[in-house]
């Protein structure tokens, strides 16, 4: 499988060790680079949510459905993690520029990368 920046994928985020923590299987945005992907066992991703909050950017941003993104969805920039391989299922749509831009300047602002 191809693990590309900006494709939604299934993730297995079980087990969950915390509340706080995503669990269950749902969808992902693949954050870390394409070409990195091809090397390392592990994939950055930022975990996505049906449970949806309005004006919460740039921690949430709002993915519309489609592909086989059943729901509309926000991705949870707070819930950002490296994952094995092994957890990621199939590919099940891919984000347009300006929503990773979106997604990108998210993860900057809570890192506060600037």
């Amino acid at each position: 499988m191809d693990y590309k920046r900006g494709d939604i994928v299934l993730v297995n985020f079980n087990p969950q060790k915390k509340p706080e923590e995503v669990a269950k299987v749902r969808p992902a945005i693949i954050i870390s680079d394409t070409e990195l992907n091809l090397v390392l066992d592990l994939v950055t991703v930022v975990a996505m949510s049906t449970n949806l909050i309005d004006e919460a950017e740039p921690l949430r941003i709002r993915i519309e459905k489609r592909e086989r993104l059943e729901k509309d969805s926000d991705a949870m920039i707070e819930q950002l993690r490296s994952v094995s391989k092994r957890r990621i299922g199939e590919k099940i749509a891919t984000l347009s520029k300006k929503e990773l831009s979106k997604i990108e300047y998210g993860i900057k602002e809570m890192l506060v990368l600037r």
